[in-house]
């Protein structure tokens, strides 16, 4: 989702794609992961403990042209979370699972690697825009393109955050949360689109694992070492990732260019059709590198 876990997981019974693939983690883990259409790759990442399901208006807009891959966080919605098994964790267990987003993105690697795909274009919302960093960082001959939405380098870059719209965000308010993703007139006319979004399939020390790594983010010393073609694109009501911190992100990665729309929020990549067209066309501008 963001960087602050929900109050309560909802168990899903519509996120398991009848599609879906298996890749195995460094750890041993398996990494549930689907693709759909054909064409030059790319790779879907999604925020924090939400599901890839949420994707879903995108992935099916993109595959008119490209092959696109997308996958479950470990722990998120049958990828296992445990090293070595495909056991499920204890959802009352008080453990937490130590994740960091660097090693998030080994396991993109490993979905990677799963596919058969050696260089790809990478979009990621939110968290998933924190694991993309690294993975252009670590893995610098697999990203063809970096397109980074709603996301920052991590506390680190200095930017104050929004404490009220976090508190709101794992509050019981469902539709104050909702508000901080969506417009209301969207969030009216897709109400299905949107329990997707939010219907997620973790235990709790699942979520509490994926929060610490999100929050512990910081990736402000190593962006200059990002050298894939990289676009910025924030929402300037954006309340749980501040549009100074996109302004900062962008600064950071040499030659990265930042849209930044006035009237979008936190969700932007599904609600607002000036993020999906500057995401298309910087798609394709990069296809085939």
């Amino acid at each position: 989702m963001t960087d602050a876990p929900p109050s309560t997981p909802t168990p899903a019974a519509a996120v398991h794609a009848p599609d879906r693939r298996s890749a195995r983690a460094d750890d041993g883990i398996t990494l549930l992961w689907q693709e759909e259409g054909s064409g030059p790759p790319v790779l879907l990442l999604q925020g924090q403990a939400t599901p890839a399901a949420g994707w879903d208006r995108v992935a099916a807009d993109l595959a008119t042209e490209f092959r696109v891959l997308r996958g479950e966080q470990r722990g998120v919605g049958g990828s296992g979370p445990v090293a070595g098994t495909n056991r499920p964790v204890d959802p009352a267990s008080d453990a937490e699972d130590r994740w960091t987003t660097r090693a998030l993105a080994q396991d993109v690697r490993a979905v990677l690697d799963a596919a058969g795909v050696d260089r790809v274009q990478v979009v990621g919302h939110s968290m998933g825009g924190k694991i993309a960093q690294w993975l252009a960082v670590d893995h610098p001959e697999r990203v063809a393109s970096l397109t980074l939405l709603a996301t920052s380098a991590g506390t680190a870059d200095g930017v104050p955050r929004d404490e009220a719209a976090h508190r709101l965000l794992i509050g019981r308010d469902a539709e104050a949360r909702t508000a901080l993703f969506f417009d209301a007139g969207w969030v009216a006319a897709h109400a299905d689109e949107v329990r997707t979004f939010f219907t997620l399939d973790a235990p709790r020390r699942v979520l509490r694992g994926l929060y610490r790594a999100s929050t512990e983010h910081d990736t402000v010393a190593v962006l200059p070492r990002i050298t894939a073609p990289t676009l910025v694109v924030h929402g300037g009501r954006d309340r749980l990732a501040a549009p100074d911190s996109a302004r900062r992100l962008a600064a950071g990665i040499p030659g990265a260019r930042l849209v930044l729309l006035p009237d979008a929020g936190h969700g932007l990549h599904l609600d607002s059709p000036e993020a999906a067209t500057a995401v298309r066309d910087f798609l394709r501008e990069h296809a085939g590198r």
